[in-house]
């Protein structure tokens, strides 16, 4: 009799495992589960030592998880209890201590492959594509236009009002990238994004003067409804970190700079919607030239990264080589740290579910594991596992002295071995997964870390 149960993310996970290479034992399968979960680099537990912006982009992917998957209700059970429930369901048979799916557990097992196989497309045609990016800029510009404008004449904020008429003319100018990226012009649209932020820059910088003097003189028109205009521009700043990382990500793997001129237009508005926010603050308190003194600056920063970019599109113009190594991809040292980490975790793993090993049979470990034809369930589908085969014996030192130092494992003789802190780490690492489920969001995310995307210079 087939159970109740709603399949969940692990449920599809387990069975597109057995349909890709069943029958497999339970250490089998809790081997690709180890893998899969050291691999999801946005889901790690943030380290005392990262940037405060990674930390609190690695808390609020927990909060996503917690808030997309209702998680009271959506507990992960061990592996060995979701198989059991599998075999309720009729969808998975156990021979022999080895697991494998029955006929109808295979028709399951491949929609599930094949939605993901569908999604990981969708993904990459209406995400990670220069100009899917350019037409989605579009969308989110249009629409916080309208939100400003809207709030603007509403409260009565000059200041709103005129942020609103600045993303009126973003959105005019992200429409024509969206074009000139479309029908290649892309040069075009790099010089209209630059010239937007040389204009932005002067209009900021006059606007700013213009109120400094007014305040001066004790002429100028105080905020109307400061608390509207903090959450208005509270939710604008949200929606330009976003563009910011997205477009600074698609431009970066895709060589485009005309998307990375538009990343640090996002950039700007960041620091100018936080220059918004501080006038409202500093308006509730009778002091009414804060936010323009700090728009000053920041005319004076955004005129600055016109000119960088003005000299990168000329230089493009000549036929010289771009350098795209000043801007810094988002996330890039998180990937990276994350493939050391994933790696680490292997290591406790092995030890912790057999006995002592040698260097030799851990790296022999590390190179079944992470070598590129091992089939793990939604990253291979997404081209996110290792795509190369790693030089585990010419890294060994930089994945294993940090756990000697953490006391996670040690060295024997010859042999190495979990110690307690291990042991405890890696079910803390584990349990940190209870919940988690493959949403649209998690397969945009992991798509990001693509191993193919981390080298844009082998795509020109």
């Amino acid at each position: 009799m087939k159970s109740d149960k709603k399949i969940l993310g692990y449920d599809r996970f387990l069975m597109m495992a057995l349909l890709k290479e069943g029958p497999l034992t339970l250490e089998e399968l809790d081997d690709k589960t180890i893998l899969f979960l050291s691999l999801i680099w946005y889901q790690q537990v943030p380290e005392k030592g990262e940037p405060l912006m990674e930390r609190l982009f690695f808390t609020l992917a927990h909060l996503r998880s917690e808030l997309e998957d209702e998680r009271k209700d959506k507990r992960i059970g061990k592996t060995e209890e979701e198989c059991e429930k599998l075999i309720e369901s009729g969808w998975v048979a156990l021979v022999d201590d080895h697991y494998s799916l029955t006929e109808e557990g295979k028709k399951e097992a491949q929609k599930f492959v094949d939605r993901m196989e569908k999604k990981a497309s969708l993904v990459r045609k209406d995400f990670f594509k220069p100009d899917a990016a350019a037409r989605n800029t579009t969308v989110l510009d249009a629409f916080l236009a309208v939100m400003k404008l809207g709030s603007g004449l509403v409260s009565g904020s000059v200041g709103l009002t005129a942020d609103g008429t600045d993303a009126t003319m973003d959105t005019v100018s992200a429409f024509m990238v969206w074009l000139g990226i479309k029908y290649h012009r892309e040069t075009i649209s790099t010089l209209l994004v630059i010239f937007g932020l040389f204009f932005a820059s002067v209009s900021i910088g006059y606007d700013s003067v213009t109120h400094l003097i007014s305040a001066f003189y004790g002429t100028l028109t105080p905020m109307g409804m400061p608390y509207l205009v903090i959450a208005v521009e509270g939710i604008a700043i949200l929606a330009a970190v976003f563009l910011f990382y997205y477009q600074r990500y698609v431009g970066k793997v895709n060589s485009n700079l005309t998307l990375i001129s538009q990343s640090v237009d996002s950039k700007n508005h960041i620091f100018i919607g936080l220059s918004v926010i501080a006038g409202a603050v500093f308006t509730m308190q009778g002091i009414y030239f804060v936010d323009a003194l700090i728009a000053l600056f920041i005319s004076v920063g955004i005129f600055k990264d016109a000119v960088d970019l003005l000299r990168e599109a000329i230089s493009a113009r000549k036929g010289e080589e771009e350098d795209y190594s000043q801007y810094r991809l988002p996330m890039e040292e998180c990937w990276e740290e994350n493939k050391l980490r994933a790696f680490q975790n292997w290591i406790l793993y092995i030890l912790w579910t057999g006995d002592r090993k040698t260097r030799d049979e851990i790296i022999e470990s590390l190179q079944d594991a992470f070598h590129p034809d091992n089939y793990i369930p939604v990253l291979s589908e997404l081209d996110a596992t290792c795509s190369d085969v790693h030089d585990f014996d010419g890294d060994w030192d930089n994945m294993t002295q940090p756990l000697v130092e953490l006391e996670l494992l040690v060295l024997e003789d010859e042999y190495f071995r979990l110690t307690e802190n291990g042991s405890q780490y890696l079910q803390d690492f584990v349990s940190n997964f209870d919940y988690y489920d493959v949403h649209m969001s998690d397969t945009i995310l992991l798509a990001m870390a693509e191993d193919e995307l981390h080298h844009p210079e082998d795509q020109k």
